[in-house]
């Protein structure tokens, strides 16, 4: 089955799914409701990859990555995934400033396809590091105190070793959050993190990290503008607690680069669907080993970019944690096998070749609210 690689189809669905409610992500905005941004690549020899990002957030409208995929389809057909990297390369030579969602999951579609071209697990191919990682429940933004310590009980319950907290963005209110976190948790049992959505200033980032750092907390994520270094860098000197950036906003070999020498992030984040996909994971993990510095890869989204990112995780060493929306049915769309948490708090990848998923494509064309097909 492996005779001819070429990609004859380029198909790219945005929908809405029924079951992913709005949901808030920090304190300062209306619930939201996210899209799954799909493609689905054919190669000539009848393998089939796919992929997915998000839209629905900061403005970005369902259909937003469809179109990206539209614009790239003219130089993605014909592209031969036995030399996906190349290709890859090629297409960010020509890209401006990221973030990449469009070409980024076309690439991590062609890694899919490739993989399952050949019959092996993407993470094997990836080196196959281990088979299992584990697995922090990565909450909803919310109003109360009482809401996060009942969430953290659920979470708690079905096995999660660790919380991240979509921290409500109220100075007084996150720092109030985290001296009570760490009067139930202070046993360091349970591990928790927060992510401020790149929402702080500089002084009340530093009372917040010099709290976390007397409590159960791993890291303070994205308390400040992913672009603002000089920032960073003395934040990273100031507090105790773990310094990341929201990975989502800056990306590149270059800036990731530039931010670890400058110690301006104690640990390395990116998503490989929005970040130059598996080809430029693959790099950024190189990268950080380099640096001596653990990844934290993002892996909040539906089914597919779940999948994809975890199979990076699992392939190469260096990741701590797999970052499981949480919870998390909404968003296992439109797979069929998501990821489970196991009785060790640990996910694996979904079995089978490739990715391993099984998508209800059925569903997908049936519910998308704009969509692109190669084919006419």
């Amino acid at each position: 089955m492996t005779e001819d690689l070429r990609i004859a189809r380029v198909r790219a669905y945005a929908v809405a799914p029924a079951g992913a409610p709005p949901t808030r992500y920090h304190g300062r905005m209306e619930p939201e409701r996210m899209n799954a941004e799909i493609v689905r690549l054919t190669l000539a020899n009848g393998a089939e990859g796919a992929a997915s990002s998000l839209s629905g957030w900061s403005g970005r409208e369902a259909g937003s990555v469809v179109r990206r995929i539209e614009a790239l389809a003219g130089e993605a057909l014909g592209a031969d995934a036995a030399t996906r990297s190349a290709s890859t390369e090629a297409l960010l030579a020509g890209a401006d400033a990221g973030p990449w969602e469009g070409l980024s999951i076309v690439d991590c579609a062609m890694w899919d396809a490739y993989a399952r071209a050949v019959g092996q697990p993407l993470w094997r191919l990836l080196g196959g590091y281990r088979e299992r990682i584990p697995a922090y429940a990565s909450t909803e933004a919310y109003l109360a105190i009482e809401d996060y310590l009942d969430a953290t009980k659920r979470f708690v319950a079905l096995g999660y070793p660790a919380v991240k907290f979509h921290m409500n963005t109220d100075p007084d209110f996150d720092l109030e959050l985290v001296r009570v976190v760490t009067q139930a948790y202070g046993d360091g049992k349970v591990r928790f993190m927060t992510d401020q959505e790149q929402l702080q200033d500089f002084d009340e980032a530093v009372r917040l990290g010099e709290a976390m750092s007397r409590g159960p907390f791993d890291w303070l994520e994205a308390p400040l503008p992913d672009t603002d270094l000089d920032a960073y860098v003395e934040l990273n000197g100031a507090v105790g607690v773990d310094v990341l950036p929201a990975g989502n906003t800056l990306v590149g070999l270059e800036n990731w680069r530039i931010g670890l020498e400058r110690k301006a992030w104690s640990r390395l984040r990116f998503d490989a669907c929005n970040a130059g996909g598996i080809t430029t994971a693959i790099k950024a993990i190189g990268l950080a080993r380099a640096m001596e510095v653990p990844v934290e890869i993002q892996s909040f989204g539906f089914g597919p970019a779940q999948q994809a990112n975890l199979h990076v995780m699992l392939g190469m060493a260096g990741c701590t944690w797999f970052e499981h929306p949480a919870p998390s049915a909404p968003f296992d769309y439109p797979v069929r096998n998501p990821p489970a948490l196991d009785a060790h708090g640990c996910v694996a990848a979904a079995g089978g070749p490739g990715l391993g998923v099984e998508i209800d494509w059925e569903d997908v064309e049936a519910n998308a609210v704009c969509r692109f097909d190669s084919a006419g």
